[in-house]
């Protein structure tokens, strides 16, 4: 009787393993991307290494930085429209570089997107545009869909 439990124990816990090792994405907001802390300082960017290497699915708008046509490789994601046109730009933690291996055909710019890939701290600098804190290198772009079914910023 022991040994039959205990191949149920290890089936069980395998199966556990494997459903977590290889389940969807962490879907996140941008409130995540910032630590919980106990000290606050307004001169200091923190960064949640919790989320290091880790599959997520976040929401953003698209900043274009690499494109032929409609097609955008690279692009900077950030939290609200207009983000980083207008100055000043949001602080690094709340913009993240995508690089993406698929184009993605940008139908319209302005739209929200969930993006998912694998998350990075990753401290870049673009010039005058802004100082980026993490790359999302992205499997999956897509429409956000808000809770009508269709996609635009009305729904975010």
């Amino acid at each position: 009787m022991k040994i039959f439990k205990l191949k149920i124990l290890t089936a069980l816990f395998l199966f556990l393993f494997i459903t977590m090792s290889f389940g969807s994405p962490k879907v996140i907001d941008w409130d995540d991307l910032i630590p919980w802390t106990t000290v606050f300082s307004p001169d200091e960017v923190k960064f949640n290494k919790s989320l290091e290497d880790k599959e997520v699915k976040l929401p953003g708008y698209v900043i274009p930085l690499e494109y032929y046509g409609r097609e955008i490789n690279t692009f900077l994601l950030v939290p609200y429209i207009g983000a980083c046109i207008h100055v000043p730009p949001p602080p690094p933690n709340q913009i993240v570089y995508v690089d993406s291996k698929k184009p993605w055909d940008a139908i319209e710019w302005w739209e929200p997107v969930y993006v998912t890939g694998t998350l990075k701290i990753e401290n870049q600098d673009f010039d005058e545009l802004a100082v980026v804190g993490y790359a999302l290198y992205a499997n999956d772009i897509e429409f956000y869909r808000g809770e009508t079914g269709t996609h635009g910023f009305f729904d975010w």
